[in-house]
């Protein structure tokens, strides 16, 4: 019997059922996305057949390039084709040409025999690469994955394909959303250019009940704030302008952001090589946070920027004559424990043959570079930070930071697709950059669980305490301890011996 492959119910459920020439289903991470429009698909396919003609309705499945269709696409196509009996010859390898990237399917057509008439219907996948390549192609349907890699122009001319003749037609698209792009403007109801009956369907990750809970779990640490609204929740926020660290918000991260001298000072350094050079400094605070997942108690970073300092074309020495004077007077000459610089200060210069950070030590400033991660993985821990009000700018001695952090942008193409991991360079990017070298090297990337307290029975002077410094004593060349050689002095006091549960 063939296989039946079911929907999750409610919003991937309404989504395939749906009956509108225009729909998007947006949805979080592992939402089930791909697999609705795959499947809403292959129920399109099994319209009955248009009299007088061999072919039934033909559709199209887009991906953006042509590895994420190799690599996605057409595996979640195959898995679902496999058991449903729909190959046109009953089998996929000589219903499937991989050369045209073609899938040939049994037609509703009434015959006996649907594997052996001459009806069937032609299901095309291809790449959104160059979109303009598609302008001739005639269909009943088409699904764009992933929408939020697409330009609106890639939607317009397969919308525009919509013209087989005896067949509804339809349109849809999946994807994350990425603010208040195209999807949104084309489909949510509150777009005031929403195309007319157009439907959009939201879907949070929840929905899909056949990810494992580990996968939950795991977005939850990773995703805050308004990243964890798109991401997990598939809510549309506001980034339309691109912005790189769109959780910044200046009305309650600016306070009076004193220093502090109980806790650590660090700087951080982008040379800007012949541009603005920029340092940064900051202290870290940590505050206690209960997961209402896993209800652990988890310790979370805050960050605290005292100081900053920016110039152009001045010299090492210059630099670190400045930055001296800068923490005498505003550090009680206490200079940071930790000066974190641009991985490129270590290229040597070909007159001097030094690297920039070996002529800051030279004049006294030790520097150590910035561990090398993609720009995603400081602004993810960034963007976290930002949605929990864990990122402090001291109002009088930080407000180019946060002019900086406001105005940071991706590049993007004029439909307002972003077009490179690098963001827009200008006088932002050395705040910018400056900012997510200290994040790098010093923030973890998830929470740090809150070691419990040991044991009372542990405590200095009580039995367990004896016994947990017999065994784990060393000998002199740092072997543990396998014998009654010598002896063991201890300190140790009966009389504050407690119970083992007081």
């Amino acid at each position: 019997m063939p296989k039946v492959i079911k929907t999750n119910p409610g919003a991937q459920n309404a989504f395939v059922k749906n009956d509108v020439r225009a729909s998007a289903y947006i949805g979080g991470l592992g939402s089930g996305k791909t697999f609705a429009g795959i499947l809403r698909g292959l129920e399109f396919s099994q319209q009955p057949i248009a009299p007088d003609t061999m072919y039934g309705p033909r559709g199209l499945i887009a991906a953006i390039n042509y590895r994420v269709l190799m690599d996605v696409i057409v595996p979640e196509f195959m898995a679902m084709m496999d058991g449903t009996g729909m190959w046109k010859t009953g089998k996929k390898a000589t219903s499937w040409y991989k050369s045209e990237f073609l899938a040939r399917l049994i037609a509703n057509c009434g015959c006996p025999d649907p594997h052996s008439c001459e009806h069937e219907v032609e299901v095309l996948l291809r790449s959104l690469d160059d979109p303009d390549k598609l302008r001739g192609v005639t269909l009943s349907w088409f699904f764009i994955d992933e929408g939020r890699h697409v330009s609106r122009l890639a939607w317009d001319i397969l919308y525009g394909r919509l013209r087989q003749v005896g067949y509804k037609q339809a349109g849809w698209v999946c994807s994350t959303p990425n603010g208040f792009d195209w999807m949104w403007e084309l489909f949510h109801p509150d777009s005031p250019h929403k195309l007319p009956d157009a439907m959009w369907v939201g879907a949070a990750t929840y929905e899909n009940t056949h990810l494992p809970s580990e996968y939950i779990t795991a977005l939850e640490a990773s995703y805050h704030g308004r990243f964890f609204e798109q991401e997990v929740l598939g809510h549309f926020v506001g980034i339309t302008e691109g912005g790189v660290f769109f959780e910044w918000d200046g009305a309650s991260a600016i306070q009076d952001v004193l220093y502090d001298g109980t806790l650590p000072l660090y700087s951080d350094w982008d040379f800007g090589m012949g541009d603005l050079n920029v340092v940064l400094f900051w202290q870290l605070q940590w505050v206690e946070y209960k997961s209402p997942a896993s209800k652990e108690t988890m310790l979370l970073p805050v960050q605290r920027y005292v100081g900053a300092l920016e110039a152009s074309d001045r010299t090492s020495g210059e630099w670190a004559r400045v930055f001296t004077e800068y923490c005498n007077e505003h550090f009680n000459g206490r200079h940071p424990s930790r000066n974190i610089g641009d991985p490129a200060g270590r290229q040597r210069n070909q007159v001097t043959g030094t690297s920039v950070m070996e002529d800051l030590s030279m004049h006294g400033v030790r520097m150590e570079p910035a561990p090398k991660r993609p720009v995603d993985y400081a602004v993810r821990i960034a963007n976290n930070m930002m949605a929990d009000k864990r990122i402090l700018v001291d109002r009088t001695n930080c407000l180019r930071l946060s002019a900086a952090l406001a105005s940071h942008k991706w590049q993007l193409d004029p439909s307002g697709n972003r077009t490179s991991n690098t963001p827009v360079h200008d006088w932002t990017s050395h705040y910018a950059d400056a900012f997510r070298y200290g994040i790098t090297a010093v923030i973890p990337a998830i929470p740090t669980t809150k070691p419990e307290a040991a044991p009372r029975e542990y405590e200095p002077g009580s039995v367990g305490s004896v016994f947990a410094t017999i065994l784990n004593r060393v000998d002199e060349d740092g072997d543990k301890w396998t014998g009654p050689q010598d002896t063991v002095e201890l300190e140790w006091n009966p009389g504050v011996i407690r119970p083992r549960n007081p």
